[in-house]
């Protein structure tokens, strides 16, 4: 039998599935369209599941943030051009906004959550691999929440959806606009641009930094240091390592302001606002980092 191709536009329309998919799924329903949609639904399920093992090295980055609660996804994909695609974005800020009112603690928690029509949000993410001809994964996620009435969270999101930043921050004295402007902006691109993994010297796990100093130190003695200088230099050279690391001991990005660590800005503006200020945790997302 022949579809037309109004029938076949509508139901790509309602499915987002491909167009001899559409005309396929028609003519094997006789062109009752609700058929065919369960036709496009089954035979979507099937491909869906031959795609879950493909990697997913693309995607988008999605923040909601109300300043005392803040939810960021890394939805992964497999290719740029989904990624890029505006329907793939709105998926993504349509689970960080389902998401953003749920308690979970890790992503199987997160993907069990009954979604709509009674179905978990797992099996609305794998409906939608049929949907992108891709495999799609919820890769990442982060909460960030204020425990107290003087801690807010800050976010950056490029605009290409490709790096996310929150940052949540205690700040003894009460900020006026303008500081918690500037404190913000610095602090999220500080993140963004400088890639810290660490908030501080002490958050680093003790097993990483001996096995830096262990490797320091055989490099030392084998190029003939004596047992107690190679010693030092090791010390110096884990130092030296996990600055480039750790937020606070990073450099500052922003030059013109003449301080040379991140955590030099951070006094800077303990004095500007007459008070101390802490910065809590931080998370960082970039897509196929």
């Amino acid at each position: 039998m022949s579809v037309s191709m109004d029938l076949i536009k509508q139901l790509r329309e309602e499915t987002g599935a491909g167009i001899s998919d559409c005309k396929n799924a028609l003519i094997e329903s006789q062109g009752d369209i609700d058929k065919a949609r369960k036709i496009l639904l089954a035979k979507g399920a099937a491909k869906a599941a031959k795609k879950l093992d493909r990697l997913t090295k693309e995607g988008v980055i999605s923040i909601k943030n109300n300043g005392k609660k803040a939810i960021m996804i890394e939805l992964g994909c497999e290719t740029d051009f989904v990624g890029r695609n505006e329907k793939f974005v709105e998926l993504a800020k349509n689970i960080t906004e389902f998401l953003f009112d749920k308690d979970f603690s890790t992503i199987d928690e997160a993907l069990n959550l009954e979604y709509k029509d009674s179905k978990d949000l797992r099996t609305f993410i794998n409906e939608n691999i049929s949907v992108f001809g891709e495999n799609i994964r919820l890769s990442r996620v982060k909460v960030l929440k204020a425990q107290k009435e003087s801690e807010i969270i800050f976010d950056y999101l490029h605009f290409n959806n490709r790096v996310g930043v929150l940052v949540l921050i205690d700040s003894e004295k009460e900020l006026d606009e303008e500081s918690k402007k500037e404190l913000g902006n610095k602090v999220v691109f500080q993140i963004a641009s400088m890639k810290p993994v660490y908030l501080d010297l002490s958050s680093i796990p003790n097993e990483e930094i001996e096995e830096q100093k262990r490797m320091a130190f055989e490099q030392a003695k084998s190029e003939g240091k004596p047992e107690h200088i190679a010693q030092k230099i090791a010390e110096g050279k884990v130092l030296k390592i996990f600055e480039e690391s750790v937020l606070l001991e990073q450099p500052f990005f922003d030059d013109s302001m003449k301080l040379p660590k991140f955590k030099d800005y951070i006094k800077f503006m303990e004095s500007k606002i007459g008070g101390k200020i802490v910065v809590k945790d931080f998370a960082r997302f970039e897509i196929g980092k």
